[in-house]
């Protein structure tokens, strides 16, 4: 994920993004709407209900709430950062005016990729057939890439899956576009990349093996666990060592990969944050809550996911309120939550005096 293409303004961990995303997965999307601070939450958690019941009332729009084809437009323009939250807390609603904005021949690259990330954001099934009808206009698109990074985060369909294969099998396709395949496999664990990933496994080139292991790890195949460890011993490439690093957390424990992990990597946000989830899914049901918590900050696809969604099923809805709440370090941190909130299939209430979080059928 570049920085450059961020549209909710700058975040503390642009960086690791970058490296974790560009060479596997170019992660545009989490997406300018990842300018949460990863320190937020932490703060969040010692804000009593009085207080930060008081400052979401302070942080209420007050005057004329924008239409949806306004904040379309805005996302090209200065006001985007608000819109793009306004947008994502509308919810799937949006999205046909989002599909025509994007769709439009007026509209211009960088207005198009703030409308691909909110699509990404939503992640809904309907937005599907609008990517691959982008993907199949022009291969020579500029935004061709980011456009295939936000397929992987949509829902998998048989029609994506079917592009996803012929352009793994297309030798003439670009490798800085072709190997976003190996997202979308790595991302949905989609066994029929198996075979795709298994050419790569000793390929000379690292950053190729490093695709290659990585989808094979999303599909718990243990037999690259020395691979990776050799690769990240011997010094892997800079731009590959987060993506091996969360590879390396699918198919290990906790202790396992602090064995392995350089050590030398323990500061940074990909050696953190796949130890973190390689701790979630080896914790007991108790132990998870606290890991949770922790994940609400998390910059890998699917982590906040996890979080949010074994939060809520296991009683804790209530606790969860004060970070789908607030922001109080960076504006959109908030609106992320209460996305996977909506997406898990609960409502928000919010009103002047009250904030809480309701089964959908409740």
């Amino acid at each position: 994920m570049s920085d450059k293409i961020v549209i909710m303004g700058k975040f503390q961990n642009a960086e690791y993004l970058t490296r974790i995303f560009l060479p596997l997965l170019s992660l545009v999307f989490i997406i300018g709407l990842l300018l949460s601070s990863p320190y937020n939450v932490f703060a969040q958690q010692e804000i009593i209900p009085e207080n930060w019941i008081e400052m979401r009332k302070m942080f209420r729009n007050k005057g004329p709430t924008p239409t949806i084809e306004e904040d379309v437009f805005a996302l090209a323009g200065g006001d985007r950062k608000w819109a793009a939250i306004r947008l994502i807390d509308q919810g799937p609603e949006v999205l046909p005016a989002v599909h025509a904005a994007l769709r439009s021949p007026e509209v211009q690259p960088l207005h198009a990729l703030r409308l691909l990330q909110i699509m990404g954001a939503l992640a809904e099934k309907s937005s599907v057939p609008i990517i691959l009808e982008l993907l199949k206009k022009d291969k020579n698109n500029p935004l061709r890439r980011d456009a295939l990074l936000i397929l992987a985060l949509l829902p998998a369909t048989e029609e994506s899956a079917a592009f996803i294969i012929e352009l793994a099998n297309d030798g003439n396709e670009k490798w800085n576009t072709r190997r976003m395949a190996y997202t979308w496999f790595g991302f949905h664990r989609d066994p029929r990349g198996r075979r795709y990933a298994g050419l790569f496994r000793s390929d000379p080139d690292p950053e190729r093996r490093a695709d290659g292991l990585f989808v094979l790890a999303r599909l718990g195949d243990k037999t690259v666990l020395e691979t990776i460890s050799q690769m990240l011993a011997s010094g892997a490439p800079p731009n590959s060592r987060d993506a091996l690093m969360w590879a390396l957390a699918e198919i290990t424990t906790p202790e396992e990969f602090e064995r392995r992990a350089p050590s030398s990597l323990s500061w940074s946000n990909g050696y953190k944050e796949s130890l973190l989830y390689a701790r979630y899914v080896a914790s007991g049901p108790n132990n998870k809550i606290p890991l949770c918590f922790e994940m609400l900050r998390s910059q890998t696809p699917g982590h906040r996911e996890l979080a949010v969604r074994y939060l809520l099923e296991n009683g804790y809805a209530r606790n969860l309120r004060p970070y789908a709440a607030i922001d109080l370090e960076a504006p959109g941190s908030a609106v992320l939550i209460r996305n996977e909130i909506r997406k898990a299939g609960w409502r928000i209430i919010d009103t002047e005096d009250e904030f809480d979080i309701k089964p959908a059928n409740n």
